[in-house]
């Protein structure tokens, strides 16, 4: 006798289910490989000339669409064939062509696209073969969906597969909305008075009177949750401004990071502990918040021994070698340094700029190193050729200042880049250099401006053109650069409003008398004064502290209080010299360029409201006579005759 089938949902009914779908998947795949084999030859056939017979058209019809059914299964595939080379940071062509699928995640977890279009499909598709004859009128579906959704919830929150943050947040807060959408659906049918459930009592389940209670819920609940992903929005917007990447300007793009063969780490940071630990820690760690993902060595915190100080330079791309007073000195250094030098890595040299945190001269860092490596044990190289590999390029400036340091920070960035093998082909992509939120951009005035100059100031009138110069010329006023003993003596009460003194400071400042004198009248009439502290040693640079015994006292006191003043540092690189000009435009008023797109909307506003804004104005001043009299009170120019308030009104007409 036979015997009975197993119930439903039983142990054996599972498992006798599983073995026949496993049955037909195996055997489906092995008839979809030989149909394809078929209608590749049939493709090429056709290709080639031949026309098909209706029954070989309707083979390679059928392949096709099996072929687009089996998509996710390919994206699976392609994952797992790119997976050791994105595991070891030097992706493939195939695998820099598919890093759609993994860029954004761990490198554990670069199947979780797949694993997400699973979910999808899951949600779009395969809910629906459950409960097939009543699903519609039935809860089931949206009791698994609900399930499939907190399962997936729970493991996202738990593996945090994504690499930021806010891709993480964002996640979560869409399958919580799901999972309440899902929950409104089920809400929605107990209390839908026309459907399957109209014999069982809403409020005993849900504890609300009837359907309309319960739409109206509905309604607050999405209103409410929609409400709370746009603050969590407003919250990551808010947190990736405070805490910036360094982004292509060609793109717009986080830069890629690839190792180069048999490197272990993006860079190697070497430095003396007496005077460069801290700042070396810092680079590190401000390196690794511009570039997630970055790989540094730091000795303390990679290092097991000191006997493996010449493997860990080998297993890296790159040799950052932080240069301060001592480290020349320190035979440790030295073993790095000529190791990196006998594997021919590439340096980027960071030097120290704090007097008293043990900056040297380029001069300087090389006589310590040619004393501290000429009589180097077991060196094979000379000491002029590891610092001429050393100084092959200009030291990148160490500013602790922070708009300073984003500079330092990106001129780094840059250089590790351009020696990346990702980018030693696509050198295109990084010529228009790195930007990062936060740093000094571009800067221009609303109004005219003057830029006043004492002619006995050494080298003062140069700065100022230079300063003018650093304006933008696209957008704002333009800028003019005046003697100051010229401005004294034409006058005018507009001096104080449209000017600003520059004072450049180093050691031939005041060694002049007429220097001092004309400041002193500047300052008398409230002209503002920028500070502007040179660095270059090459042109007679100083420490800030030696200015006050250079400067009469008389100045550095009420009512003067000259170096009350915050002086602007003016550096010899290029690139930190452009953010020294453009901080010095900033203390005088100038504001950072907006975007295209704020600017054209504010230039439609002027000629919007403009026009009855100057209308309106003038009518209220030929209205009273007396504030056109006040106004004209301090103008050189001659005020304008009243007319009657008729015409007045007649001429704001013809504005508007």
């Amino acid at each position: 006798e036979k015997a009975p089938p197993p119930a439903r949902w039983s142990p054996q009914w599972v498992w006798d289910h599983a073995k026949e779908m496993a049955s037909h998947y195996w055997h489906g795949s092995k008839l979809l490989a030989a149909d394809t084999r078929i209608a590749s030859q049939l493709l090429v056939k056709m290709m080639r000339g031949r026309v098909l017979s209706r029954r070989e058209h309707s083979l390679l019809v059928r392949v096709l669409g099996d072929l687009l059914r089996v998509i996710p299964l390919a994206f699976f595939l392609l994952v797992l064939h790119v997976r050791r080379s994105v595991r070891s940071r030097r992706p493939s062509m195939l695998a820099n062509s598919t890093a759609f699928l993994w860029r954004d995640y761990n490198a554990p977890f670069i199947y979780w696209e797949i694993v997400d279009l699973l979910r999808k499909l899951f949600l779009t598709t395969f809910v629906f073969f459950v409960d097939e004859n009543n699903g519609n009128a039935r809860l089931l579906r949206l009791v698994v969906a609900v399930f499939i959704s907190a399962l997936y919830l729970t493991v996202l929150a738990l593996m945090r597969p994504f690499k930021r943050s806010d891709d993480l947040y964002l996640a979560c807060m869409s399958n919580f909305l799901l999972i309440r959408c899902f929950t409104s659906g089920i809400v929605i049918k107990l209390c839908d008075e026309s459907g399957a459930f109209v014999d069982y009592s809403c409020a005993y389940y849900t504890g609300l009177p009837g359907s309309y209670e319960a739409t109206v819920l509905v309604g607050v609940l999405s209103i409410t949750m929609l409400v709370v992903a746009v603050l969590v929005v407003a919250m990551n917007i808010a947190t990736a401004s405070a805490n910036p990447t360094i982004r292509l300007v060609s793109s717009g793009c986080e830069p890629a990071l690839e190792l180069s063969e048999g490197c272990e780490h993006d860079g190697f940071v070497s430095h003396v502990w007496s005077t460069g630990q801290d700042q070396a820690a810092t680079i590190v760690r401000r390196l690794q918040m511009l570039l997630p993902g970055i790989c540094l060595w730091l000795d303390i915190e990679n290092m097991q021994s000191v006997a493996s100080l010449e493997s860990a330079v080998g297993g890296s791309s790159v040799f950052i070698v932080f240069l301060s007073q001592g480290y020349f000195k320190s035979r440790n250094c030295r073993r790095e340094l000529y190791a990196a030098h006998a594997a021919s890595k590439p340096v980027i040299a960071v030097r120290e700029t704090e007097q008293a945190k043990g900056a040297l001269s380029v001069q300087g860092l090389w006589t310590e190193g040619r004393e501290g490596c000429a009589f180097e044990a077991g060196a094979e190289a000379p000491a002029d050729a590891v610092l001429g590999r050393v100084f092959a390029e200009a030291p990148v400036d160490w500013v602790r200042l922070h708009v300073f340091q984003l500079e330092s920070l990106k001129m780094i960035a840059l250089r590790m880049l351009k020696r990346s093998p990702y980018y030693r082909d696509r050198n295109e992509e990084i010529t228009g250099g790195l930007r990062v939120f936060g740093e000094m951009r571009s800067v221009s005035f609303a109004s005219p401006m003057t830029i006043l100059a004492i002619t006995t100031n050494a080298g003062g009138l140069a700065a100022a053109h230079e300063v003018a110069g650093a304006v933008d010329p696209r957008r704002g006023e333009g800028v003019a650069v005046e003697a100051a003993e010229s401005a004294l003596r034409r006058g005018g009460a507009d001096l104080s409003r449209s000017g600003r003194l520059l004072l450049y400071l180093n050691s031939a400042t005041f060694s002049q008398p007429a220097t001092a004198a004309t400041l002193r009248l500047v300052l008398e009439r409230g002209v503002p004064v920028t500070l502007l502290h040179e660095q270059d040693g090459g042109r007679e640079a100083c420490q800030f502290c030696e200015l006050f015994d250079l400067a009469p006292r008389e100045l550095q006191l009420a009512p003067y209080k000259l170096f009350d003043t915050i002086a602007v540092p003016l550096y010899q690189t290029a690139e930190l010299r452009a953010v020294s000009l453009r901080q010095a435009l900033y203390d005088m008023g100038a504001r950072p360029l907006r975007s295209s797109v704020f600017a054209a909307c504010r230039g439609r506003l002027r000629w919007r409201f403009g026009p009855r804004r100057v209308a309106v104005q003038r009518e209220r001043t030929d209205l009273d006579p007396d504030l056109d009299s006040e106004r004209s009170a301090g103008s050189s120019e001659p005020p304008t005759p009243p007319t009657s308030p008729q015409r007045s009104r007649e001429c704001a007409i013809e504005r508007l």
